[in-house]
């Protein structure tokens, strides 16, 4: 843009990377960290936060540095349909077949595997490594025939390794069942199996802060498994930055004193920060005036709750049972954070034993989060005001 742009430069929006990211800086460092150490240690990372902490974009971020790096991103956002076994294996072949149509489009893959030795175990070979794993699965073992073909490709075309990154994980658990679905194992299994004969493959996983409990599930050692970073908001300064910097390609700015009471409002929230600037930037376009005021805010600030409720908080609880919007409802008369399930038998008139179903449906729903027994927290940023303004209306 030029210094007199008149184009909007905030970007509220899923995954939509903004004009300048601030306060990412950390978690790239330590991802080109596990990428330079792999494969002799196993480049796994866990990416945990809040609806609209910025958690798509790092991850997009995460596949450009992968590239600087000479290793091949597998990029997928998980769907809640890919929650079985069946799905998530057919997900996982789709895109790994993708990944290898990318690095080789004018002939297909030569198989490196070596022939099956039965339903529990498998060796393969590829130029001068050789190795013999075992699965729990047939399935486990195809896939993992599937993801060793592709690392072979990948090497062949002199990259360095492949990097899957999964998007929207947490829709991705296991059955406590010993003979139920277990989606999340199936996906990690082939993965550890071929890092722990130090294959370059590494595997980063996204989503809200159920993934955690999700992957201890699935793997007890997951702790060990699994690089934690967890997203959160915006220092001050950090938010100072993100809400202003946008601004000096074009020829307006904001007032100091608005600056900081926008990141103060809106806790730092990348999201947020986003939606605020979007919307005073058409209320000045409108107004004709050059810079952003607390005069300015003040006008527009009905305007920007409406479009905060309507684009980030009301698709989500729509989809929704309305007992389960009511039981949400009911919890802003709740005391917060974090939420205690004994409180909400004083707010809501249906038994303990209805309102702790109703809030592990709303925990697979992704609305909530169990921090521990009877304790829970909301899964989007001040969600408990917004919950105060559907009440009111």
């Amino acid at each position: 843009m030029t210094k007199t742009s008149s184009k909007n430069p905030y970007r509220p929006g899923v995954g939509v990377r903004p004009l300048y990211l601030a306060g990412r800086d950390a978690p790239l460092r330590r991802f080109g960290a596990m990428l330079r150490a792999a494969p002799e240690q196993p480049a796994n990372m866990r990416i945990t936060g809040l609806r609209g902490v910025g958690k798509t974009v790092l991850l997009e971020l995460f596949a450009d540095r992968a590239q600087e790096l000479d290793w091949e991103p597998a990029f997928l956002e998980l769907q809640p349909g890919h929650n079985t076994d069946e799905t998530i294996d057919a997900t996982l072949r789709s895109l790994l077949e993708q990944t290898r149509e990318r690095l080789s489009r004018r002939a297909r893959l030569r198989s490196a595997a070596g022939r099956t030795l039965g339903s529990t175990s498998l060796s393969l070979s590829w130029e001068d490594l050789s190795l013999s794993l075992s699965f729990g699965s047939a399935r486990e073992e195809d896939l993992a025939r599937v993801l060793f073909d592709t690392i072979g490709l990948a090497l062949a075309k002199g990259r360095a390794g492949v990097m899957l990154l999964l998007d929207e994980a947490q829709l991705v658990r296991d059955e406590r069942a010993r003979h139920g679905e277990h989606p999340l194992s199936l996906l990690i299994a082939p993965i550890v199996a071929l890092q722990r004969r130090e294959l370059p493959v590494g595997l980063v996983v996204c989503g809200l802060p159920t993934l955690t409990a999700n992957l201890q599930t699935a793997r007890s050692y997951s702790e060990r498994l699994f690089r934690g970073e967890e997203i959160d908001s915006l220092a001050p300064a950090q938010a100072l930055e993100a809400f202003t910097r946008p601004l000096e390609q074009t020829a307006r700015s904001a007032d100091p004193a608005l600056a900081e009471t926008v990141a103060s409002e809106v806790e730092g929230y990348p999201y947020f920060l986003q939606l605020w600037g979007s919307e005073l930037w058409d209320a000045a376009e409108i107004s004709e005036v050059d810079g952003f005021t607390r005069g300015l805010l003040d006008a527009t600030r009905d305007e920007i709750y409406g479009r905060l409720d309507r684009d980030f908080y009301d698709p989500r609880v729509a989809t929704l049972t309305p007992a389960e919007q009511d039981i949400l409802v009911a919890s802003a008369g709740c005391s917060y954070p974090p939420l205690h399930s004994a409180d909400l038998r004083d707010v809501s008139e249906r038994t303990s034993g209805n309102i702790n179903v109703l809030l592990g449906r709303l925990v697979d729903a992704g609305a909530l989060y169990r921090i521990r027994k009877g304790e829970y927290a909301y899964t989007a940023p001040k969600f408990r005001e917004h919950l105060l303004r559907r009440a009111s209306n």
